[in-house]
């Protein structure tokens, strides 16, 4: 499998508390697809969030986020530094 970074943006008037919400949810349809869902960061001040997950492709986190509705800017493949 290979790691991926989604790129969110917030929308208006979002709270920390929906960006849990959201990131639990999408948490859910990516383990019904298989995937394995690693964490999410989320910078208030700059209006965005990012989730880790690992898939064999950037369709299928876009699509495990499609599922329940949560909006991507973008799926990036990323490797870890050691």
């Amino acid at each position: 499998m290979a790691l991926f970074l989604g790129v969110h943006k917030l929308g208006e008037g979002m709270s920390e508390e929906d960006v849990a919400n959201g990131w639990n949810t999408y948490k859910q349809s990516a383990t019904s697809k298989g995937l394995k869902p690693l964490g999410a960061v989320v910078s208030m001040e700059k209006g965005f969030a990012y989730c880790q997950t690992e898939a064999q492709s950037a369709d299928q986190v876009r699509e495990a986020h499609q599922a329940v509705e949560i909006p991507l800017e973008d799926v990036i493949e990323v490797k870890p530094l050691s």
